[in-house]
């Protein structure tokens, strides 16, 4: 039994584990030599006692499991403890061992793996950064203008190849020089004072709006550019990037543009001075001509209408005919005498208005009773409406012209049986609005502007026929306009028309 014993202490003590077993009554029974060289307490000491107060950890632990004990000096080390009951349940026994070693290996490895990872990304980012700059440097050469980056002090510190082409020097003649160096020394002193004044308030903007800028070569020469400007924040502080354009070939041409522009402008003008010249002298002539024409017109109007009151003796049925037609015709003539004769007078200047307070109901009763033996001869109902008491301030017979231009062509081109209306506002502007409403054959929305151009005319009329000269609403536009009125219309086809002018209104003098 003695034998038995022994060994047994000497496996106790030969284990690397500690060991320690309590009574039921918690006294020390096994305390092996690692349960002294890891916790620091001899056997001598704790064989018989209780359990040191922070051992007593050791058998409160339930299974397998990891617990922060302290040394006998008060040095704290991790444990990893296994605990069982005494067979007979009247005491335990715990197996623990040191792995605080293991903790400081583990946290090294941790720390080791964290620096790993660190240089990784530091040199993930290196790389990163590596490829960011030389793609940079790739763009910065590829760029199709001259870019320079200068540092506070006004020394070149960046620059690409175009740089280098466009102004001649070589890479290593421009860095670290003062960016004076590209500009012609003539303006050298003042580029300095407003280099400074851009600092106080740096801003992405273009350089010498409204100046032309110059920069100048190696060789002294100097050509037109455009550069703008922008702060860039950097490692090394703020710094100033410039883009620089040479503008040459853009000036060629624009110089090239400028002169082409004027010398046809001139040429232009000739032209324009000729033809107005040829359209006075058109003007004049048919003023002449028709002044000259008029006159044995007239005759033959007269002598017409004196044989036609049969004063000299009876005539009979054809004689009669004869003289209408002559009378009809002669008639119509004389209307196209006076309208070129008008519209001569219009486009050299010549045509006087004398502006009088015209009382417009009046005056449109007048017109109308001008066109109602043609629109009774077709039974065109003639309406008016009328209600504006405010006179008008216009020319008396070129307000009638208005008027009986516009009515004729009403009845002119509606159908028998039809209507024609005339209707006055005030526009709440100074001027009267009046309207000419006939529910005739209508105007295609395309020939809206048309049908005011000289010589243009519409189509046949009612009758199937084209009548007039077309200058009727030519003449009308422009009388209204030098009234400083307007005039339009508003008209489909089959649904009539209604044209619409402006005249000023005016008080009786």
């Amino acid at each position: 039994m003695q034998n038995r014993l022994q060994v047994l202490d000497a496996v106790l003590d030969a284990s690397p584990l500690a060991i320690v077993a309590v009574d039921s009554g918690g006294l020390v029974l096994v305390w092996n030599q690692s349960a002294e060289r890891i916790l620091g307490w001899s056997a001598e000491e704790t064989i018989g006692q209780q359990v040191p107060v922070d051992s007593k950890l050791l058998l409160n632990a339930e299974g397998k499991t990891e617990i922060r004990l302290h040394r006998k000096d008060g040095a704290p080390i991790d444990a990893e403890v296994r605990t069982a009951f005494w067979r007979d349940g009247r005491g335990r026994v715990a197996i623990f061992s040191d792995i605080s070693h293991d903790r400081v290996f583990e946290r090294k490895l941790v720390h080791v793996e964290q620096e790993l990872e660190r240089v990784a990304a530091k040199e993930k980012q290196a790389r990163t950064e590596a490829r960011i700059e030389r793609r940079f440097r790739e763009l910065l050469e590829a760029a199709p203008d001259a870019i320079i980056e200068v540092d506070r002090e006004g020394h070149i510190v960046l620059l690409n190849l175009v740089t280098e082409k466009l102004f001649g020097y070589s890479r290593q003649e421009l860095l670290g020089q003062p960016v004076e160096l590209l500009i012609p020394e003539s303006v050298r002193a003042g580029h300095v004072r407003r280099r400074e004044g851009y600092w106080d308030h740096p801003a992405t903007r273009p350089m010498g709006s409204g100046l032309a800028l110059e920069g100048r070569r190696k060789d002294g020469s100097q050509f037109p550019v455009e550069i703008s400007l922008s702060p860039v924040h950097s490692e090394e502080g703020l710094r100033i990037t410039a883009v620089i354009r040479d503008t040459s070939e853009r000036k060629r041409s624009e110089d090239q543009m400028r002169a082409m522009r004027e010398k046809y402008t001139h040429e232009l003008e000739l032209r324009n001075r000729e033809v107005e010249r040829a359209d006075q002298l058109k003007s004049e002539f048919l003023a002449s001509m028709s002044h000259e024409l008029r006159t044995p017109l007239h005759t033959v109007i007269g002598f017409a209408e004196l044989l036609g009151e049969e004063i000299e003796g009876p005539l009979n049925d054809k004689q009669k005919r004869f003289i209408n037609h002559i009378h009809k015709d002669s008639m119509h003539l004389l209307e196209l005498i006076n309208d070129i004769l008008d519209l001569s007078k219009i486009e050299a200047g010549g045509l006087r208005i004398t502006r009088e307070s015209i009382d417009i109901e009046a005056g449109v009763e007048e017109a109308i009773s001008s066109i109602r033996p043609g629109a009774a001869a077709k039974c065109i109902a003639l309406e008016t409406a009328v209600s504006v008491a405010t006179p008008i301030l216009a020319d008396p017979l070129r307000f009638k012209q208005i008027l009986y231009n516009l009515l004729s062509n009403a009845v002119k081109f509606t159908p028998e049986g039809g209507k024609v209306r005339v209707e006055a506002r005030l526009d709440g502007a100074g001027f009267v609005e009046l309207s000419v409403i006939d529910t005739g054959i209508g105007i295609p929305p395309e020939r809206h502007t048309d049908i005011f151009d000289k010589f243009y005319q519409l189509g046949p009329t009612t009758k199937g026929i084209r009548e007039g000269t077309g200058l009727g609403l030519a003449i009308t536009r422009a009388l209204v306009e030098e009234h400083g009125g307007r005039i339009w219309v508003a008209s489909e086809p089959g649904k009539g028309s209604r044209f619409r002018f402006t005249i000023a209104t005016g008080g009786i003098e």
